[in-house]
């Protein structure tokens, strides 16, 4: 016998009433199951969450090496 293994996990989630209201209108709306549509707004926050991340090192690295300017930038790359 051949077993075959899940490629999803099954979770519970308790919402507030308006909420859960909210998300059948929205997967009717946009045809997708509502499995679907939370899965792809987990994947958007995410994806939010690492330009975030992104954002803020080169936040950091430009006060670090004194970027004010695209001039800047180019001093550092090529020594001028």
């Amino acid at each position: 016998m051949k077993i075959i293994q899940r490629t999803t996990d099954v979770i519970s989630i308790s919402l507030p009433k308006n909420v859960s209201q909210k998300l059948d209108r929205i997967s009717k709306d946009k045809g997708q199951s509502k499995s679907s549509l939370i899965t792809s707004l987990i994947d958007q926050f995410a994806e939010n969450n690492r330009w975030q991340r992104i954002y803020k090192r080169g936040e950091e690295t430009g006060r670090k090496f004194k970027i004010t300017s695209e001039d800047d930038i180019d001093r550092i790359l090529h020594g001028r």
